[in-house]
């Protein structure tokens, strides 16, 4: 990894432990949780008179939980004329056992996370939402949409939208999904919206590590010209991306990279599982692809190291240009479930790779373990 690659990805550690971490004084962290409830009206926040959502922010000290109960909370809007003011750290999650459900989020506030909670409709992280952290969340029907800064979104599942993105990312900078599910997203009847499990356009400093994306009629993840700002610095690693594993019409096209955006520089894609669909990847500016698994690749001159090609579009070249040398080679793999999703190997030895230059290896896998350098793909 060289240099810039290793501060991005010691930002984005650091990005999710400052989100998810309480404050350094303990002393002054409350001890009791402010209640809310979807009927309530109280002042005090407490299990005899719950609030709203809004009153708890406003209520909330440094660090403190937010305990949501059961209910239907509807759609929120929340920025600064709502709550005018807010303290750092505030964590709204449920209240036990709870499964509350709630529409559209619309927020505009700095530094709150959301752990555990349900959404039916679009999540929108504005320009006021930075330090945003989106904690094991499921949203289901609908897509998140990041315009703010130091935004964490890790655990999540976000699914079965239809002519929308799952994660669309639009000047937004020191973000970091891990750990999450992006799947499902189809092309609705006459609708000329593509939908993309997750479009980055006009960001920078970008990790994305340790998801699985897949099922979305256009693509899996796609690099996008936005306004034309460009895309900076962003690392794509040990992610298991998939197409459409079987054509519908909600799911057509199933691509499952497209990385072909001429504004785009400094990115790095390594260790990834990339199956079901299209690579298409053209050379850009500081572009590092390696030790990845590609299904298939589209164009034949598309640029890669140390990596594995199963199969590519035989009707315009013999064989891509970068095969049988720099450590590529052809071959096949063997997943668990490639219709579930589940791209585990079900032969580690099949991964295997000589490798060839400089190039290091994600540090860890999909699922977290620790990868070797003579082998491609995401492990699992």
């Amino acid at each position: 990894m060289n240099a810039r690659f290793a501060a991005i990805a010691l930002l984005a550690v650091a990005t999710l432990s400052a989100c998810a971490a309480a404050p350094t004084d303990s002393a002054q962290k409350p001890t009791d949780a402010l209640v809310v409830a979807a009927d309530g009206a109280g002042t005090s926040c407490t299990a005899a008179q719950p609030c709203t959502i809004a009153g708890a922010l406003g209520k909330a000290a440094a660090g403190q939980t937010i305990s949501v109960r059961d209910g239907n909370y509807g759609d929120l809007v929340l920025d600064a004329t709502v709550v005018p003011k807010l303290a750092k750290g505030v964590v709204v999650e449920p209240d036990r056992s709870a499964k509350p459900v709630f529409g559209k989020l619309e927020l505009d506030l700095p530094s709150i996370t959301w752990r555990n909670l349900g959404f039916s409709g679009a999540v929108y992280l504005n320009t006021g939402a930075d330090g945003t952290h989106l904690d094991g969340i499921h949203v289901d029907g609908s897509g998140v949409f990041v315009h703010a800064d130091g935004v964490v979104i890790s655990d999540a599942l976000i699914e079965n939208g239809t002519s929308i993105d799952g994660i669309q990312v639009g000047g937004a900078h020191n973000l970091l999904i891990e750990s999450s599910r992006v799947r499902g997203f189809g092309q609705g009847a006459g609708s000329d919206v593509h939908s993309d499990c997750v479009q980055l356009f006009d960001s920078s400093d970008i990790v994305i590590r340790g998801n699985y994306f897949g099922a979305c009629d256009n693509a899996a993840l796609i690099f996008s010209p936005g306004k034309g700002d460009g895309i900076k610095s962003v690392l794509v690693e040990s992610n298991f991306l998939q197409g459409c594993v079987e054509k519908t019409e909600k799911c057509s096209q199933g691509t499952v990279l497209d990385l072909r955006e001429p504004t785009a520089a400094d990115v790095v894609v390594r260790n990834n599982t990339m199956l079901d669909g299209s690579v298409m990847v053209q050379p850009i500016a500081g572009l590092v692809f390696d030790r990845n698994i590609v299904g298939f690749v589209s164009n034949c001159d598309m640029p890669m190291t140390n990596s594995i090609v199963e199969n590519w579009n035989k009707g315009k070249c013999a064989q891509p240009t970068a095969v049988g040398k720099d450590g590529n080679r052809t071959g096949n793999v063997d997943v668990v479930d490639r219709v579930g999703g589940d791209l585990r190997l079900v032969n580690p030895e099949q991964a295997a790779i000589q490798p060839s230059g400089q190039s290091e290896p994600a540090s860890r896998g999909f699922e977290g373990s620790r990868l070797s350098p003579d082998m491609a793909g995401a492990g699992g």
